[in-house]
């Protein structure tokens, strides 16, 4: 009775701080809000998915646009619900980002409010698994999920970052589940299904069974695993994924006449914002492993000058990859033709720079959490370093699905950090491992005087 009282308490204390965080007055219109909106509020007046400027009156052609499926969604429900947040949505695709839009989103931020929930008892489920069901374990990977200011830097804006974070969390439960559940195959389905599904938020994870397929392939190469289960599973994983995005595949055929699950016309502005990086010099690069690194100080050590062409001004490489490489790119040719030329210039040019400069943008979107990435990367290292046996296996089962998924974005865009929320989870449970060791250790060391010896009797037995 009392694990049950103390556990209801602290899932009520999550819910009242996600709702102090999330239902709150104001909205965030970011720069990309009209494109999603205007996806969201086309499905909701119309009944048609497209990219097209949003006329009540006036229904699209149908089409594909430049984000997730379940973020327009997400966005026509809200605008169903409330006729306030469906005003203010309109100005938002009307009007763009002007400060008036959006004040109120009181239905969208319901939706975000109860995806932030799932998040939270995702990461409390990973968490139980992880550290063999301890629940305090548990707690303390929920509490550090909620350290990070990405989990609700994006509540307030239509955007699909509410709409990720839940879905990678629903992904690492039921992955964590079928590391420790390997032989049943439901297990490996669910989790295909979730990927699947997280492809219809970021199309970035439509590659995620190609990195899947390499990891199988070595476990299967090594006898590190039964071969006859690593096929199945991997058979299981991928027949899920496939119907996740059948609908979708199937309306973009019958529709459309393509098996695309995105504009074409984003991959080629996105390559062209990322690769415009490749022209960085190789003293810009060196820079850039401490510029990218929050909190570092760079811009005592080297001057703003010499940082701004590494930021996001007017003299940036991603300005100059927006305003002068896309339109480079796409003068006189076709989207097939812009992709060709930009991968050809500088890709297959430049290969040494374009896997160096991908490396670096890799550094730089692993850092989410700004302040707390401080602590979370290096706590990452030292779990991967240190860790043994199981507790070394199962964290590499975890983390290696969100790191490939942050090389993708670090290879095809510029590597934000809000692409990379999903890392959210796998960082909790590192800092908590850290916390964990250095307590065992001090007891270890101190544990039959003092303070510690009575701190000892209130940790839960190893198993």
């Amino acid at each position: 009775m009392l694990k049950l009282t103390t556990n209801t308490i602290l899932f009520l204390g999550v819910f009242w701080i996600v709702a102090s965080r999330i239902l709150v007055p104001g909205a965030n219109i970011q720069p990309d809000s009209p494109r999603y909106v205007t996806a969201g509020l086309n499905l909701y007046q119309h009944g048609i998915l497209s990219a097209e400027r949003y006329q009540e009156d006036e229904p699209p052609e149908p089409g594909l646009y430049a984000g997730g499926v379940l973020t327009a969604v997400e966005i026509a429900t809200a605008a169903m619900l409330s006729k306030d947040t469906y005003r203010d949505l309109m100005c938002v695709a009307e009007v763009s980002v002007d400060e008036g839009c959006g004040r109120g989103l009181w239905s969208l931020k319901a939706i975000y409010f109860l995806e932030a929930c799932i998040f939270h008892l995702c990461a409390l489920f990973v968490g139980w698994r992880f550290f063999g069901r301890n629940m305090i374990a548990a707690w303390g990977v929920v509490a550090a999920s909620m350290l990070f200011k990405d989990t609700y830097a994006y509540a307030s804006s239509p955007l699909s970052e509410q709409g990720y974070l839940m879905l990678a969390g629903l992904f690492a439960s039921a992955w964590i589940y079928a590391f420790d559940n390997a032989e049943k195959m439901f297990s490996w389905f669910i989790s295909g299904l979730v990927a699947g599904l997280l492809v219809l938020v970021k199309p970035a994870w439509l590659l995620l069974p190609i990195g899947l397929a390499l990891i199988s392939l070595f476990a299967f190469l090594a006898g590190k695993s039964p071969k006859l289960q690593t096929l199945t599973a991997s058979a299981s994983f991928c027949v899920a994924f496939v119907l996740a995005l059948a609908p979708m595949l199937l309306r973009n055929w019958i529709v459309l006449d393509t098996f695309a699950m995105s504009e074409q016309s984003y991959l080629v502005s996105s390559l062209s914002h990322r690769l415009a990086f490749n022209l960085m010099s190789w003293k810009e690069w060196l820079i850039g492993w401490i510029y990218y690194v929050p909190v570092s100080g760079a811009q005592r050590l080297f001057g703003l000058d010499v940082l701004l062409p590494l930021g996001w001004g007017e003299t940036s490489y991603y300005q100059f990859g927006r305003d002068t490489l896309d339109d480079l790119a796409n003068d006189g040719r076709s989207v097939l033709e812009a992709r060709s030329y930009l991968l050809s210039e500088y890709v297959f040019a430049m290969p040494l720079k374009f896997v160096a400069v991908t490396l670096l943008l890799f550094w730089r979107g692993i850092f989410v959490g700004h302040v707390v990435a401080m602590l979370a990367v290096p706590s990452a290292g030292l779990i991967t370093v240190f860790a043994r046996n199981g507790i070394w296996l199962r964290w590499m089962f975890l983390i290696l699905p969100f790191m490939f998924i942050a090389g993708v974005n670090a290879a095809l865009s510029v590597s934000l950090y809000r692409y990379n929320l999903a890392l959210i989870i796998p960082y909790s449970i590192a800092m908590v491992w850290v916390m964990m060791t250095a307590i065992n250790f001090m007891l270890s060391r101190f544990g039959q005087t003092g303070f510690l010896a009575t701190a000892k009797t209130f940790l839960p037995a190893k198993r």
